[in-house]
């Protein structure tokens, strides 16, 4: 029987929790096969008498809270990871409300895709309300994922309800080594959820989208003002271009070629700015742009002066397995 492990990692939010906790409480169709582990990731808030409210009611199963001290979203994982056992394992974000037959569906998907890397399913950001015109066209920045109604393999996936194969993930060796520390709880800098996906690819294991699993991401007020679009955007620049060096055919020749780019991409945007002064480009889309590219630019710069980390990440997709041969040579 396919099993499945859902890991939450938590950090200060129990109010969301308390929300996600009782949408896997109320699933319907899957009695067996699946249980839920809350990694905390330092919390100080009311996390702990959230999870132990809900594990006396015996509901979600298996419910249990481990705590993580080393702060961030990959180290959180990991934890999670090798905190569980089941042959797949779905990293739920602690503001995501799952559809009531999510789990059952996750199962069903599992058990007909054996050879998956890892699936995930259409994410819809929750504004809570009627959000401006700008929100909508940037949902990208909160995980938003749909890509139609019917199954097919992408060429990567959201982290948002990601259901991951373990044995594929160990195969590529991110349970070994990830290389990008992703977010922290001090900053933007994202991309561990690129790397997991470019990493299950670059190994040949196909990643499916599967519109069944429907997940509502809850984004809260504070997280829809100007300044954290900013920010969110500005590190997923900078986690791009991390993404951009571990995927380059050419490591050597990355930092010259990609500055090229970048500087014929600013020059165009700068050059956009009329467009805005004449309200043919909304404001709003013109600054998030800009941080995007901002966290590019300052990504860039520092990798292209660190000969070392670019000798370790270059072109890892195209050998995921480097790192585990050069740290275990062939006699």
């Amino acid at each position: 029987m396919t099993q499945l492990d859902i890991v939450i990692c938590t950090y200060n939010r129990a109010a969301d929790l308390q929300a996600c906790l009782a949408a896997l409480a109320a699933q319907r169709g899957a009695n067996e096969g699946w249980r839920v582990t809350v990694v905390d990731n330092n919390s100080t808030d009311a996390t702990p008498g959230v999870v132990a409210a809900w594990a006396a009611r015996d509901s979600p199963p298996g419910l249990r809270r481990i705590v993580e001290r080393t702060q961030g979203l990959t180290p959180a994982r990991l934890r999670g990871i090798r905190e569980s056992v089941a042959d797949w394992v779905a990293f739920v974000d602690d503001d995501c409300i799952v559809a009531p037959d999510w789990v059952a569906e996750a199962l069903r998907f599992a058990a007909a895709h054996p050879e998956a890397g890892a699936f995930g399913g259409r994410v819809l950001p929750d504004w809570g309300v009627p959000p401006p015109p700008h929100l909508k066209r940037h949902g990208w920045l909160f995980a938003e994922q749909a890509y139609g109604d019917a199954p097919r393999m992408v060429g990567n996936l959201v982290g948002a309800g990601v259901v991951l194969n373990r044995r594929a993930l160990a195969a590529v060796g991110w349970t070994r080594k990830p290389y990008l520390a992703d977010r922290t709880g001090v900053g933007h800098v994202s991309g561990g959820d690129v790397e997991i996906g470019c990493r299950l690819a670059a190994g040949g294991y196909p990643l499916w989208y599967a519109p069944g699993l429907r997940i509502d991401h809850r984004v809260a007020p504070a997280r829809q003002r100007m300044r954290q679009l900013l920010g969110l955007a500005r590190g997923l620049g900078a986690g791009a271009e991390l993404v951009s060096l571990m995927g380059a055919p050419d490591p050597e020749a990355w930092p010259d070629r990609v500055r090229r780019q970048l500087r014929e991409e600013i020059r165009r945007h700068v050059a956009s700015t009329r467009y805005v002064i004449n309200g043919r480009y909304p404001w709003q889309d013109w600054l998030i742009r800009a941080a995007f590219l901002a966290g590019q630019r300052q990504q860039h710069r520092i990798l292209s002066r660190d000969a070392a980390t670019r000798k370790r990440l270059g072109g890892l997709w195209g050998d995921p397995n480097r790192e585990a041969r050069t740290e275990n040579p062939s006699p």
